[in-house]
């Protein structure tokens, strides 16, 4: 038996003793057949706890730290009987079925080192996968590599699959925000989706033979691509948009038309420039600008998803 297990039982029977000791001053005043059957009906609850392999070794432990009488002896004798196995036919040693609801019955009762001796030695023998296959290794080296972790930690399956969820979520909620933004920006643009990546990721996941993991990838750098663009437009738009604004709204632009324009003489130069300005400032408003901004972003961001591999 593991050294945890021994302290845990030693545990379990001075917990048990106790109880036993509060009944028996409880019912001091009872008779003795009374007292014995409170005794009993408490180590027969104790013994629910403990393995049947186990029980003989408690009850004899229990014993010494709880002497309670001739009756507490036969009551334990008793209870040893009943809660004994019954014999096991050799046949059904060799039967698989009674052997896989044998060890799934007593699963919930193992312990951490009981749990880790069965799953190594059903690894042995060959009747579960390895727990690391090569394209396993290889997955788990890449996302050390990337996360920078050490190659003496190890990566959790578990966590993965926990992360893997959360990332899925978040890229789900993304690409509906990126797409439609970027509909209202440009609705007739020849950036377009591929179709419902919720839909596509779900048939690849249950195994639809119509779906590889390539589609999905190639849906997921178009989103990707996307969202950079447009996140990159942020930085770069006001830039483009300035110098469209400066290259109609210079002075030295506005001086150029009015020298290209006929004029009269007895009309000053300054004049007639401040003439062409309240000329060309009507045109500006609020929707002008505004279709001058997205224009900007769309052909920006159409511009560098391109340059992508768009």
């Amino acid at each position: 038996m593991p050294a945890n297990d021994k302290k845990k039982m030693e545990s379990y029977i001075l917990e048990t003793a106790n109880r036993l000791r509060l009944i028996q001053v409880d019912f001091a005043d009872e008779s003795e057949q009374t007292r014995s059957a409170y005794l009993c009906e408490e180590i027969e609850k104790a013994l629910k706890s403990v393995l049947p392999d186990e029980r003989n070794e408690f009850l004899g432990r229990l014993l010494d730290k709880f002497p309670a009488g001739s009756f507490i002896t036969q009551a334990i004798s008793t209870e040893t009987t009943v809660e004994s196995p019954p014999a096991v036919n050799e046949s059904e040693l060799k039967n698989v079925d009674f052997l896989v609801r044998s060890l799934l019955e007593i699963a919930p009762t193992l312990s951490d080192d009981q749990k880790n001796f069965v799953d190594k030695s059903l690894q042995e023998a060959g009747l579960r996968p390895k727990a690391r296959q090569d394209n396993s290794i290889e997955l788990d080296q890449k996302l050390k590599q990337k996360f920078k972790v050490g190659d003496d930690c190890s990566i959790s399956a578990e966590k993965m699959t926990e992360l893997s969820a959360i990332l899925v979520d978040f890229v789900l909620k993304l690409e509906s925000l990126v797409w439609n933004t970027w509909r209202q920006l440009s609705p007739r643009s020849a950036v377009r989706s591929q179709g419902a990546l919720t839909k596509k990721i779900g048939q690849f996941l249950s195994n639809d033979a119509e779906i590889s993991v390539n589609q999905v990838d190639d849906d997921l750098k178009v989103l990707q691509r996307l969202t950079a663009a447009m996140t990159s437009a942020v930085s770069r738009v006001g830039g483009q948009f300035a110098k469209r604004h400066l290259a109609r709204f210079s002075p030295a632009e506005i001086e150029a038309l009015v020298r290209m324009e006929p004029g009269s003489v007895f009309v000053s130069h300054d004049v007639k420039c401040w003439k062409k300005y309240k000329e060309l400032a009507e045109t500006l408003n609020e929707d002008s600008i505004e279709m001058e901004i997205r224009k900007a972003i769309v052909d920006y961001v159409e511009s560098l998803t391109k340059g992508m591999g768009q």
